[in-house]
């Protein structure tokens, strides 16, 4: 073979390699390391905010508190942003090593319901819109937690996630619906997930207790 055709095939299995979707196993790995990651901040958390091995009760996850924007909002509320911000930052620890650039966390995606296009919205963008008062665009975008995609390209999915942390309840693990005159009403995510994303993998749920749900 000419020696430019064999480097010319050398980069081409390179680039094939870059852009492939993870095997069975791969992907077995990294739904250990989020079941882990989710598993560990619930566990985290709520130690940090009542002590050793201890919990919230039913009645403390209704309890109203004050966020860092100074919005009223659940406890169980408060707790899921900062169990999610925990899990997102053990997520990245432990992926970065071997499949950066191969997941997104929280991306957000338009997708249009009559055309079936879905689309990327980068984050300035979303910041652009918000400073401009444009909050009614991000309305019907969809943003899962977790996505496993070919690397560097986010619209080519292999795999979707959304971490759920129950606040008294650890069986209480479901998808949301949406509601009335939403764009997806009567919908669930997982539904949207799998309809805007598509995938190999049927979309999941991750929680402390319950791990992988499908």
């Amino acid at each position: 073979m000419l020696p430019w055709l064999a480097r010319a095939a050398s980069v081409a299995r390179t680039a094939s390699a870059a852009l492939r979707l993870l095997s069975a196993a791969e992907l077995h790995r990294v739904e250990s390391i989020l079941v882990d990651c989710v598993k560990a901040a619930h566990f985290q958390v709520n130690e940090r905010m009542f002590g050793q091995g201890k919990r919230p009760t039913l009645e403390q996850c209704e309890e109203k508190v004050k966020n860092p924007w100074n919005q009223e909002v659940k406890l169980s509320v408060e707790l899921g942003r900062l169990k999610h911000e925990d899990a997102f930052e053990c997520v990245r620890r432990e992926l970065d090593a071997f499949m950066q650039g191969g997941y997104s966390i929280e991306p957000r995606y338009a997708y249009n319901v009559k055309t079936k296009q879905t689309r990327l919205i980068s984050r300035e963008q979303v910041e652009e819109w918000l400073q401009a008062g444009w909050q009614h665009l991000l309305l019907g975008t969809l943003v899962p937690d977790f996505v496993i995609h070919e690397t560097g390209n986010p619209l080519k999915v292999q795999a979707v996630y959304d971490f759920k942390f129950p606040c008294a309840n650890d069986l209480d693990v479901q998808w949301r619906l949406y509601p009335p005159r939403h764009p997806y009403q009567f919908k669930d995510q997982g539904r949207m997930y799998k309809e805007a994303l598509g995938g190999d993998e049927t979309p999941a749920l991750v929680s402390p207790i319950l791990g992988i749900n499908r």
